[in-house]
């Protein structure tokens, strides 16, 4: 990938900062990846979606989901 590209931007206080621009690599990716494939049983599928929709919809939050006015 080679050496790591700096920009220079302003922060919120005026001052020039010098931060990391883009590491990604360019292009696409080779194959599709399936989230359905790396779960094997249907009792997996559906604790994947119930805890991704947790995050959605849920009034438990934990860690940092945590937040101090609902969306």
């Amino acid at each position: 990938m080679g050496e790591y590209v700096y920009e220079e931007k302003e922060s919120f206080d005026g001052k020039k900062v010098k931060v990391l621009g883009p590491t990604y690599e360019e292009g696409k990716p080779d194959a599709k990846n399936d989230w359905e494939a790396k779960l094997g049983s249907p009792e997996d599928r559906l604790n994947y979606l119930k805890t991704a929709l947790r995050y959605w919809y849920s009034k438990d939050w934990f860690g940092s989901e945590k937040r101090k006015q609902e969306a």
